[in-house]
């Protein structure tokens, strides 16, 4: 069994193997796995949390569910317990997400196979699968021409892997934020000042929204100068190349990163990266579990 907590010791061929999954999901015929997973989510979730179900559901794979408020946890257990638990009850993958970052602790786990649904700001991998293979699919991946990621890059999880994985598959990744939102590392970054560099300089974009519930002194955030400098308009749209496409990860802040009319533009795609969801996590569980 492997973990999938990011894309650091995974090779090249195995992530092109992972796109490639996904996006061949809708038309090859899924062939039942005998397993069970455990899916530990301790933050809220729509897409995510759904999608793995739903993904276990098609493989075959029976699903429980649990969050550290119905467990142990509460009268004092400890994580080596936990998991020694989980193994002896016969669980073969766990799927977590958490608003913590502590997902290095999982990767000494044996004997079960780990899948990171986000934690914290540091990990989303399932997430990048998706992105990249959206991409893939409206042939935007080149090389030479970025992909960018726009808004709060700081806190986002769904940044921090998308990036890894472009970087490895050796893409380019372009970034317009503020200096308050920008990630503390920039290195191998092509960083823009404005929305014309950004639609001029790269093939597509990936939305990002402001991440309030992990900025500190949100208060203090000034949001009518974040939508007047960095949310995406229908003019923006109208005058960009036509190839251009726009993603987001959802859930998705109209009014703050995108204005109303430029969420129902025709160059937002955000429908094409839902679609990919199930296949994404059926790539995923299949990886784990080394069937592909």
């Amino acid at each position: 069994m492997k973990h999938l907590l990011n894309f650091k010791n995974i090779e090249k061929d195995k992530l092109e193997k992972l796109i490639d999954t996904t996006l061949k999901i809708e038309t090859d015929k899924t062939e039942k796995i005998n397993s069970y997973a455990l899916l530990k989510f301790n933050e809220g979730s729509t897409r995510t949390r759904l999608s793995f179900s739903l993904a276990a559901k098609k493989l075959g794979i029976d699903v429980a569910e649990i969050t550290d408020l119905i467990s142990a946890k509460s009268k004092g257990e400890d994580f080596q317990h936990e998991i020694e638990t989980y193994k002896a009850l016969g669980i073969e993958v766990l799927v977590v997400r958490t608003k913590d970052n502590n997902f290095h602790d999982y990767e000494k786990i044996n004997d079960l196979a780990v899948i990171s649904a986000g934690f914290g700001n540091s990990s989303h991998p399932t997430q990048a699968i998706i992105d990249v293979s959206t991409l893939e699919k409206f042939k935007m991946l080149d090389r030479d021409i970025p992909v960018t990621y726009v808004g709060d890059l700081k806190h986002s999880r769904v940044f921090a892997s998308g990036r890894e994985l472009l970087g490895k598959l050796g893409f380019k990744v372009g970034v317009y934020a503020s200096d308050e939102l920008l990630p503390d590392d920039l290195s191998n970054l092509e960083i823009y000042n404005s929305w014309e560099e950004v639609v001029n300089k790269t093939g597509a974009v990936e939305l990002l929204r402001v991440q309030k519930e992990r900025i500190e002194n949100i208060k203090e955030f000034n949001f009518e100068q974040y939508v007047k400098q960095f949310q995406i308009s229908k003019e923006i749209l109208d005058n960009s190349p036509d190839a251009l496409i726009v993603l987001h990860p959802m859930p998705i802040n109209i009014g703050v990163e995108i204005s109303e009319e430029a969420s129902i533009h025709n160059k937002f795609k955000y429908r094409e990266q839902l679609r990919l969801g199930i296949g994404s996590r059926i790539a995923s569980y299949k990886f784990v579990l080394e069937l592909i």
